[in-house]
């Protein structure tokens, strides 16, 4: 059985007929002059010239034609133009307007009632009235601010149509479909988690969680205090967690309320009390704060806040702090060197201008100087953010292809440049990883690895068959020459084939004790020159 309440205008089939739209002149007429895209017109002629030609223009530097239907794709203003082929009158021309407009969708609102019905309210200015097709055989047409509820046979799936119409037009307008499940039952949610937050000064925002919503019931929620019920929304909810802000609130202790409003009954589903605690009424939007480096810059984590912005200020290294762009959320600071050390201060500023809350933040930071060769002091600056465990702090030393990793202990240590790292240029940074997931990047220090060459400090060219010759090792490659100077600089001893060595012979003669100088000119496995100097005793014993 299908029941009707407040049906204003009920429609079971269109119009049969329709007014006509005649011409400046009345000369000629079209069924209507507005109407939606794609909009077709035909036009009915009338005047008295009897069998002569008339030829049209349906809209600007168009083409004539004799035909009097056109189809107008693109919205828009334009003017039909009648020309009549006849001597002996003063205008040949008439001329009539038509408006051609978009077709969105009508503007209504669907609500539902217990009982598997439902009310759909127009509140639709675009249109001169809106159509709405429960079934097949029924529809309504409804005026602005005016309702039809109807009622379905069941709670299963049904489809509505609405379509808006344009006064003496056919429904050529689009058809927008509309899903509802209807219902026997209104059911009010079950508030699973609800608080309330200073979000300004003596400002108040409630933070609500619903165990389940419907977006097509309408719902009201009353704060409960001090056994007096205040209604702070009546309206639908798009999800299940949601906030109203600006609430009436006296900092005390508080219950919220849900109610399932039928518009069609008057009557409401009144759901349970959720009570909690007014003890915590801070909301900072600082409570997953944190910042890494990033090939673009180091990105600041924020909370999401629903009102306000963040003051940002950075300092490099020692330096003072300086302002940086006004915030609303999350962000990247772009920034000049990924070797450089940054810190950062960020105030929480609210919508009234206050700042509420301020953080301090910065990645964890690396700093190396040179102990000896290829042995750096690294400083090792923890990250400064919310995250509440303790993070597995790692150093990573070598190039873009081959790394060392250790995990760091404490915050000043050494470490020992391996070759197997890369060579020359190597990279210092540190990671701090969180039980979560979430790892941390630091700034990247540059440090150069020294390829060295052993060349022994003494040698003894005596025959006895032990270290008689000074050998090198140590070589990347057999492409090497050395040189051998006197403590003059006299050269007295140079090769392209370093091994195995020099035999501390000088022109057949052995060479007296003393302090010679080497040079090293070698080549790397890629192909980069590098020399290397030093000295080494000849000892005759």
């Amino acid at each position: 059985m299908r029941r009707w309440k407040h049906i204003l205008i009920l429609l079971l089939l269109p119009a049969l007929s329709h007014s006509q739209v005649f011409s400046n002149k009345g000369r000629f007429s079209v069924e209507f002059n507005k109407g939606c895209s794609p909009l077709t017109v035909n036009i009915s002629e009338h005047d008295s010239f009897g069998d002569v030609t008339r030829q049209y223009f349906y809209f600007e530097d168009a083409a004539v034609t004799n035909s009097k239907t056109f189809s107008y794709q693109d919205p828009g203003i334009y003017e039909i133009v009648q020309v009549v082929g006849v001597d002996g009158i003063e205008d040949k021309t008439d001329t009539l307007r038509i408006e051609v407009v978009a077709s969105p969708r009508p503007l209504v609102t669907i609500e539902k009632c217990s009982g598997n019905e439902i009310s759909v309210t127009s509140t639709d200015n675009y249109y001169d009235s809106v159509r709405v097709y429960f079934t097949v055989i029924d529809s309504a047409t409804l005026l602005p601010g005016q309702t039809a509820t109807f009622t379905f046979t069941s709670s299963s799936n049904q489809v509505l149509e609405l379509k808006g119409l344009f006064d003496f037009a056919d429904e050529v307008c689009t058809s927008f479909f509309q899903e509802i499940i209807p219902s026997a039952t209104l059911e009010a949610p079950t508030i699973t988690s609800a608080s309330i937050k200073e979000s300004c000064k003596d400002v108040f925002t409630l933070y609500m969680q619903l165990d389940t919503i419907d977006t097509l019931v309408n719902y009201r929620i009353n704060l409960i205090q001090s056994a007096n019920s205040i209604s702070i929304f009546d309206g639908f909810l798009t999800g299940p967690s949601f906030s109203l802000s600006n609430i009436p609130f006296n900092r005390d202790n508080f219950c919220v309320q849900v109610d399932a409003f039928d518009p069609c009954n008057n009557s409401s589903n009144i759901g349970d009390d959720f009570c909690a605690e007014s003890n915590d009424l801070s909301l900072s939007p600082f409570e997953t704060l944190y910042s890494t480096y990033t090939s673009s810059g180091i990105y600041i984590n924020l909370d999401q806040v629903e009102s306000g912005e963040f003051a940002v200020f950075r300092k490099l290294e020692d330096g003072e702090f300086e302002s940086r762009p006004f915030q609303i959320a999350s962000f990247t600071d772009p920034i000049g060197s990924q070797g450089r050390k940054y810190f950062y201060k960020i105030d929480y500023i609210d919508s009234c201008g206050q700042v509420l809350f301020s953080a301090e933040t910065n990645p964890p930071l690396v700093d190396a100087s040179k102990e000896s060769t290829n042995k750096y002091t690294i400083l090792f600056t923890a990250p400064t953010n919310s995250l509440t465990s303790s993070p597995i702090n790692e150093i990573q030393s070598g190039n873009d292809f081959s790394q060392t990793v250790n995990e760091i202990s404490q915050s000043e240590f050494s470490i020992q440049l391996d070759s197997k790292d890369g060579s020359p240029r190597q990279f210092i940074t540190a990671t701090a990883t969180y039980s979560d997931g979430t790892t941390l990047k630091s700034n990247a220090v540059t440090v150069r690895h020294e390829l060295v060459i052993y060349v022994p400090t003494a040698f003894t060219p005596n025959g006895d068959g032990l270290n008689d010759t000074l050998e090198l090792f140590g070589l990347p490659t057999e492409t090497a020459t050395i040189n051998i100077y006197t403590r003059w600089g006299q050269l007295i001893y140079g090769s392209d084939q370093p091994n195995p060595g020099w035999d501390g012979m000088i022109n057949g003669a052995r060479a007296p004790e003393g302090t010679y100088l080497y040079e090293i000119v070698f080549e790397t496995a890629n192909g980069e020159k590098r020399m290397q100097k030093g000295t080494f005793a000849l000892i005759n014993k």
